[in-house]
């Protein structure tokens, strides 16, 4: 556990950490949940409490990680026409690495981490 904890720790933002709110932790981790489960709920963190920094992060991570998994999708459905190894990319290694990183944004999500996602997740900032 705390090697995963040691590779996550790669991915915090500590300047971002440091302006969460502990009552917004508490508060809002629901939202932060939904909105790393189902990216599509991306704005579900903001529009609770859009004053909140946690929040805002969170909202905006969600939505670079929508991102992301649209533009894996695309990729992975064409390397999935490739009779073998499209079959294990697309049905074996795509749904396991969204599921880690679905976990790993919820965990930092609870601690009140500011996990950022790697090579794109301080690309823009929409919130």
């Amino acid at each position: 556990m705390d090697q995963l904890e040691n590779i996550l720790e790669q991915f915090n933002d500590l300047d971002t950490e440091r302006t969460f709110d502990d009552k917004d932790i508490s508060k809002q981790s629901v939202f932060a949940i939904f909105a790393y489960l189902l990216p599509f709920l991306f704005f579900l963190p903001y529009v609770s409490d859009n004053n909140s920094a946690y929040c805002k992060f969170h909202s905006n991570q969600s939505f670079i990680w929508l991102i992301t998994l649209i533009a894996l999708s695309i990729i992975c459905g064409i390397i999935g026409i490739i009779p073998v190894i499209g079959f294990i990319v697309w049905r074996i290694c795509f749904p396991i690495a969204v599921l880690a990183i679905d976990f790993a944004f919820i965990i930092g999500s609870l601690k009140g981490k500011a996990y950022r996602l790697p090579f794109v997740g301080s690309l823009f900032n929409v919130f």
